[in-house]
């Protein structure tokens, strides 16, 4: 009984790390496709047929544009015995294959792989899966549908129906175009949410932390956004803010100044956030070490002067008024 429960335990922590750390779905993110296809047409030339199925897989998913990866994956699988996938490799190479002399000889191949599937299917053996044409052209219908409709990460959106296309083992060179348009739409969406929060807008908590998802599903579909490093922790430090978790939101906003020094906002909103919690000192450290030159520096420096004595805030606003504004004599 104990075991059983240790094993269930075990498991569940598994699935949970398995689900933070999901592999990259298309792209550049999964690898040089020229690479990969060059590993796994070795690996063949070794008859290491299962190992070179697994490389020639990921070529086609780091370009799926790469047409002899496909083939090479069909005679890999073949090799392996793996009929079914082989057939689904060969269908996605003779589908987008220019008419060229290797599209013939794959054609026979197919042919014959077809056959072959046909006979296992009749026979049943070794549990032929079935056929997932149909059920991936729905797939495809619901990825445009969701992307159109801007819902792109969460269930059934575009994001997760692209990811059970992918772990289906769905090939075909359009993999690649939708990946595209996700990773373009899913940056534009972050960039939006960026926009609107520095110039102050109150966003949900909960639109602020799905940035988090877009950001990932950005990287994980096309080429990793640029601003990715500063805009991440700042979004998800304004989400901390909102929660009350002051010190972790301060923390999220140093790692966003740190990764765009030239962005200003991040500093102010590192000192917000040690103002909110009642540290005025330090948020007038920070911002004194920062922005020196900064109107809210000075703000923020009779606020703490207030705080001590009414004297020493009237002081300290009499300098700001008559000093460091007053207005030029001639």
């Amino acid at each position: 009984m104990r075991s059983d429960l240790r094993r269930l335990t075990w498991a569940c922590v598994l699935l949970t790390c398995g689900l933070c750390l999901a592999e990259p779905l298309v792209g550049p993110s999964v690898g040089r496709g020229d690479a990969l296809l060059a590993e796994g047409t070795r690996l063949y030339n070794k008859r290491k047929h299962k190992d070179a199925a697994a490389v020639l897989l990921q070529a086609t998913r780091a370009n799926p544009s790469l047409l002899p990866a496909y083939l090479g994956l069909a005679r890999a699988r073949m090799g392996a015995k793996d009929v079914p996938g082989a057939c689904a490799a060969y269908r996605a190479y003779v589908r987008s294959a220019p008419d060229i002399r290797d599209r013939a000889k794959a054609q026979r191949e197919l042919a014959l792989c077809e056959r072959k599937l046909k006979a296992a299917r009749r026979k049943k053996r070794n549990k032929v899966p079935p056929d997932m044409t149909a059920r991936h052209v729905e797939l495809k219908a619901g990825f445009f549908a969701a992307l159109e409709e801007g819902r792109l990460v969460g269930p059934g959106a575009a994001g997760e129906t692209l990811r059970t296309l992918v772990s289906e083992g769905y090939l075909g060179t359009d993999l690649g175009d939708m990946a595209a348009r996700l990773s373009v739409a899913s940056q534009a969406t972050t960039d939006d949410v960026h926009q609107r929060a520095l110039a102050g807008e109150a966003l949900p908590t909960a639109r602020l932390r799905e940035s988090g998802a877009l950001f990932d599903l950005a990287r994980d579909t096309g080429e990793p956004s640029a601003t990715a490093a500063a805009q991440a922790p700042f979004l998800e430090g304004l989400a901390a803010l909102q929660e009350g978790d002051f010190a972790g939101a301060q923390r999220l906003f140093a790692q966003a100044a740190a990764a765009e020094p030239k962005r200003t906002e991040y500093r102010v909103w590192r000192a917000a956030a040690l103002q909110r919690a009642g540290d005025l000192d330090g948020a007038l450290t920070v911002m004194t070490s920062d922005l020196p030159q900064d109107a809210r520096t000075d703000v923020l420096r009779a606020a703490s002067a207030w705080r001590k004595s009414p004297e020493a805030g009237a002081r300290e606003l009499e300098r700001l008024l008559f000093q460091r504004y007053a207005p030029a004599t001639r």
